[in-house]
């Protein structure tokens, strides 16, 4: 008897999933307009390497704002920036054998996020902080343990 070479519906809707995803994403992380200030400015804007700090500034928001768009903003940027990674972490792994170790999808997730980060900095089509690495890796992390479900 022959191997099996085609792919199970289940696969092939996964890649369609994957693909619908992947081009969102590209679209939220890169689909804003170039900014019109002068490039230096933007550089030295566009970057917060201080750990929490954005986060923090966001809880204090939720925690005594009283504007209703304000509260809305730091919510969407927190859970969102969380929760748009979830379906990386499942994808990560099940896209690659070698990523299937919880660290080796942490650590190629840390990469890709960093080379988003970048590019959104150098090109201004986001903003460079590094707290979107720390809320977009624990989407990440607990996104791994739907694929580790998914496997039994």
């Amino acid at each position: 008897m022959g191997k099996r070479t085609g792919k199970s519906a289940g696969q092939i809707w996964l890649r369609i999933t994957f693909l619908l995803y992947a081009a969102g994403m590209m679209w939220l992380l890169f689909g804003q307009r170039w900014g019109t200030q002068i490039y230096t400015q933007q550089l030295a804007d566009g970057i917060n390497l201080t750990p929490f700090d954005t986060i923090g500034r966001y809880v204090t928001i939720i925690r005594y704002s009283d504007s209703g768009y304000l509260l809305r903003h730091a919510v969407y940027n927190l859970a969102g920036n969380v929760l748009l990674f979830v379906p990386l972490g499942f994808f990560l792994p099940w896209l690659g054998s070698k990523l299937r170790g919880f660290f080796k999808t942490l650590l190629f997730a840390f990469c890709l996020i960093v080379t988003v980060e970048l590019v959104q900095y150098f090109t201004f089509l986001g903003s460079c902080d590094i707290d979107d690495l720390i809320l977009n890796l624990t989407g990440v992390a607990l996104g791994y343990p739907v694929w580790r479900l998914t496997r039994r």
